[in-house]
């Protein structure tokens, strides 16, 4: 017990100074702290110096390690340092100048203080001291099997470094190398120092997450409108109701104040003295019977309910004035398409205002619009373009306010030329818009 306490003294004060064992301490995330076991091989080797008498050799040995180890993370961060408490056999074959073998084996128990570095997420480095107390020793030779503890340094202080694998969160392949400075075996007038190469496989255990606390016992229910039916089964929790209408008052559907139960027309506003329904409509003429002043005659809605008396007014025609007619033959010439098309030009707009200021001031007046094309293309074609023109006249002088059943509009297409189509100026001619004021 007095080596290992020796032993990871020793190791400690090499790893830290007093100041910098307080401030690892302060960033260590001991909340994450992890447990493992590890196994695997030392393949071992003595480093002989002083004067060798003859030739002597240091053959690897293959030796067992075994042990556990604590992996505590450094806060936010790659790093973490990696205490291990291991079972290590070490030694060395040693050939001596007359072919004599001397199997040395030296079994410690080993405390490395590794400090670790994340490269990836699979790939560790590591490296740190790590202090070995003797724990027993052995040579085997051509004269038998000797005890040679008492004659082995009872430890030894290494440096030691590698790389880990993790194939997993939990298992982990390593290999690091061993390098002993103390010497701890003299053979003769020759010493003998620790060298190794060490090979491993390791289990991770995490601490198991805390268990969530228990949920809070449930909150006694509340009836709010004290209707007898709690909170949780009444769809109306702050208004008083029944049961049947699930914790809500009796509806009134038709929101005319009497609630369904006591309404013979629940979907259709009424009064108390119809019991919820409307008032009738005897005649059916849409005015009911307390509004209707003819409540068996149907009626109309603008008379009471009553019948209305038509009231045939003769209005003479009015002559329509001859600058009037010629105004609207000018206009006519001003009207301008778009090529093959019923779209207006822009100079077509001011023309077409004067007309519809003109009707407008005349209401008596109504309008014909006829639309002719030449004889270019088909007969189908320019009918329907001719349509199209007159329509699109029509609607501009009703944008303006003029009712459309104040004007007619009709497309004659080819059909009325008033010129020779086989020339340009007849085909411009037959190209036209005539419009006609009449009463």
């Amino acid at each position: 017990m007095r080596k290992i306490v020796f032993i990871l003294a020793n190791v400690l004060f090499l790893s830290l100074t007093v100041d910098a064992q307080k401030k690892l301490v302060e960033i260590l995330d001991f909340n994450k702290t992890s447990l493992g076991i590890k196994t695997g091989t030392n393949i071992s080797k003595a480093a002989l110096s002083g004067k060798i008498a003859g030739v002597l050799e240091s053959n690897y040995r293959r030796g067992f390690v075994a042990g556990a180890f604590v992996n505590i993370p450094v806060f936010n961060s790659p790093l973490s340092v990696q205490p291990e408490f291991l079972y290590s056999s070490m030694g060395a074959d040693i050939l001596t100048e007359l072919n004599e073998k001397h199997n040395l084996r030296f079994n410690y128990f080993s405390v490395p203080i590794l400090f670790k570095y994340k490269i990836t997420k699979k790939l560790t480095a590591m490296a740190g001291p790590q202090g070995d107390a003797i724990i027993y020793a052995r040579e085997d030779n051509k004269y038998g099997l000797f005890n040679i503890s008492k004659s082995v340094n009872e430890y030894d202080i290494s440096a030691t470094g590698g790389f880990e694998w993790w194939f997993n969160k939990h298992l982990v392949f390593g290999g690091r190398y061993i390098h002993g400075f103390n010497k701890v075996y003299p053979i003769g007038n020759v010493s003998t120092n620790n060298r190794a190469f060490q090979f491993s496989i390791g289990l991770r255990f995490h601490k198991a997450p805390p268990l969530p606390p228990p949920p809070p016992p449930p909150a006694p229910e509340k009836d709010s409108d004290a209707d007898g039916l709690l909170d949780s089964k009444d769809k109306c929790p702050t208004v008083p109701g029944l049961a049947k209408y699930n914790g809500c008052p009796v509806p009134d559907t038709d929101k005319d104040g009497i609630d369904d139960e006591n309404d013979k027309c629940p979907e259709m506003a009424g009064v108390a003295e119809y019991q919820g329904c409307p008032h009738p409509d005897r005649d059916k003429d849409g005015v009911t019977d307390n509004k209707d002043l003819c409540p068996d005659v149907a009626g109309s809605t603008k008379n009471d309910g009553c019948p209305e008396v038509e009231v045939v007014q003769f209005i003479p025609p009015t002559i329509i004035k001859d600058e009037i007619v010629k105004k609207t033959e000018a206009i006519a010439r001003s009207i301008y398409f778009e090529s093959n098309s019923a779209k207006l030009q822009t100079m077509s707009y001011g023309p077409l205002s004067e007309l519809a200021q003109m009707l407008n001031d005349n209401p008596t007046y109504n309008l014909s619009i006829e639309g002719h094309t030449d004889k270019t293309g088909s007969n189908e074609l320019n009918m329907k373009l001719s349509n199209n023109r007159v329509t699109t006249v029509k609607d501009y002088l009703v944008s303006k306010g003029i009712n459309s059943n104040r004007i007619t509009a009709t497309g004659f297409g080819e059909e009325q030329p008033i010129a020779d189509n086989s020339t340009v100026e007849g085909r411009a001619l037959n190209r036209r818009v005539v419009l006609k004021i009449s009463n």
